[in-house]
């Protein structure tokens, strides 16, 4: 029995060696899947093509509250990252409204300069579209919103958002990869006329 004593005590003194090498920090490695494209058309009045690693969550309430009848609201859904992208459409019937909107749009941006290290904002100017793209420097909690309008009565509100610890750097690949999705979008939206 002592030998069997002496035995493992030999055994547990030799484990505690300390011969551990350690290793560097790293994130995580991702696989991105080649970008395709499906045209999507949503109640909410307008249409783009939606990335097919993507799906579409629609929401007819907000907050337990349902949505009033000149507002929609639909997430684009990033599974693969637990991401996603919120539009929100407001149908607007005078200028002043549409002031209101854009306005709004930039305080929602601008409450993320608490994280952020910089905002820039990039004008979208296509035929039948006009707007604004923020991209959110740092780590916010969301690195890129947009605003877009047809300038007659319809507006549409952009934000990506991932479910996770803001940290850019370890974002950064996912973020990129996004960012082309989101761009793609834009340049396929489409408004339809209000019936």
């Amino acid at each position: 029995m002592k030998q069997v004593l002496i035995l493992l005590f030999a055994f547990w003194i030799a484990s505690c060696t300390n011969d551990e090498i350690p290793r560097e920090k790293a994130y995580q490695r991702f696989y991105f899947p080649k970008k395709e494209y499906k045209n999507f058309t949503s109640n909410c009045n307008f249409s783009f093509e939606l990335p097919t690693y993507c799906y579409i969550e629609n929401k007819d309430s907000l907050f337990q509250e349902q949505l009033r009848s000149d507002s929609c609201w639909i997430n684009v859904v990033f599974p693969s990252w637990n991401g996603k992208l919120h539009l929100s459409y407001k149908y607007y019937d005078n200028p002043d409204l549409l002031t209101k909107l854009l306005e709004d749009s930039y305080k929602l941006t601008s409450k993320h300069m608490v994280k952020a290290s910089y905002i820039k904002d990039s004008i979208i100017d296509l035929p039948e579209i006009k707007g604004l793209v923020y991209s959110v420097g740092g780590n916010s909690a969301s690195e890129k919103q947009f605003v877009l309008t047809d300038y007659k009565n319809q507006f549409v509100r952009g934000a990506l958002y991932f479910n996770s610890t803001p940290n850019f750097d370890s974002m950064q690949p996912i973020l990129e990869f996004v960012d082309k999705d989101i761009y793609h979008l834009i340049e396929t939206f489409k408004f339809r006329s209000k019936p």
